[in-house]
């Protein structure tokens, strides 16, 4: 099934495939989508003008693809809980895959995606029209003169309680409101910082030379293999030739976390997906991934998700 559509809002997107409304409050709206030998539904919820957030829900047994044609300044951030595809504009193609957040700017520009078929998709979308955003354009011009910029983060920690944090909200009516508008923000402020720092960090690289970085990929790709037991600061170092000061500062500097920091996400990561699968209970979870103390697993995994590991075994 293939949709061709040309925006010039937000609301354009949902007159153009000609979606069906259902459900009509004053800030949010559900609509079905036109979808064959299957079944898609958005729901939109009005933060403020210029700025919506939605969930997309859809499962069919054909592929579905999606061309649209961007003529306004269009800042989005869509992150997939479930589901699998691609997407792509001006010859890039990147990855729709469960739990990687992408940020993107785009402006009169063509964008494509397809839909993995039989996978159930499930996506949080922040669009925003940087029109009602001038001084976000302003101070952001590097990233927004351009037509297109994308930044892809796999596995945010981080971004993911948030996400989490906006699905299960507690509240209702304008508390609702006004908690998933902050949190939309937040969201919104977690990105444009990650850019910043990351245009940090490709400017400390340069103050190391080619070796160090070398030996600093290799001591990642050294604790992507050993997160469970992982080497001490003066082992590490030793194995990847460099001194501990530059291994600690090198790190820190080229990857955005500590070693230890690094470690602990990995275990986190790996912790939540055995919860997630039911693979063990928590207990359990905590001594596969490297804990023998379960109140600290259980307080590190509440830190880094936001939530208890427990919750997810009653999910």
């Amino acid at each position: 099934m293939n949709f061709n559509i040309d925006t010039n809002d937000l609301d354009s997107l949902y007159s153009e495939i000609e979606c069906r409304q259902l459900i009509l409050p004053s800030n949010q709206k559900t609509y079905n989508l036109p979808i064959h030998n299957g079944s898609g539904i958005i729901e939109r919820q009005l933060l403020r003008v210029g700025m919506e957030m939605n969930w997309f829900q859809a499962q069919t047994n054909e592929p579905i693809s999606l061309s649209c044609d961007v003529r306004y300044p269009h800042l989005e951030l869509f992150y997939p809980l479930s589901g699998d595809g691609f997407w792509g504009t001006n010859g890039k193609e990147f990855s729709l895959a469960a739990n990687t957040s992408n940020f993107l700017f785009v402006q009169n520009t063509k964008i494509y995606s397809e839909l993995t078929p039989k996978e159930k998709v499930v996506m949080m979308e922040l669009r925003i029209d940087l029109r009602h955003f001038k001084q976000l354009l302003t101070e952001n011009k590097h990233l927004f003169e351009q037509s297109f910029f994308c930044q892809q983060i796999s596995e945010p920690s981080h971004i993911h309680r948030l996400i989490e944090q906006i699905k299960n909200c507690p509240y209702t009516g304008m508390l609702k409101q006004l908690y998933i508008e902050g949190k939309a923000l937040e969201l919104l402020t977690l990105h444009l910082n990650g850019i910043e720092l990351e245009e940090n960090k490709m400017k400390a690289a340069s103050k190391l030379n080619e070796t160090d970085i070398r030996a600093l990929y290799h001591a990642k790709e050294i604790l992507n293999n050993c997160w469970r037991t992982p080497p001490s600061i003066l082992a590490l170092a030793k194995m990847i030739g460099l001194n501990d000061y530059k291994l600690k500062y090198g790190f820190k500097e080229l990857f955005g976390t500590t070693v230890f920091g690094y470690v602990r996400d990995l275990r986190m990561l790996e912790a939540r997906k055995i919860l997630e699968h039911g693979k063990a209970n928590v207990s359990e979870t905590a001594l596969m991934v490297g804990y023998q103390n379960l109140s600290h697993f259980a307080a590190l995994f509440r830190k880094t998700f936001g939530y208890n590991p427990s919750d997810l075994i009653k999910k």
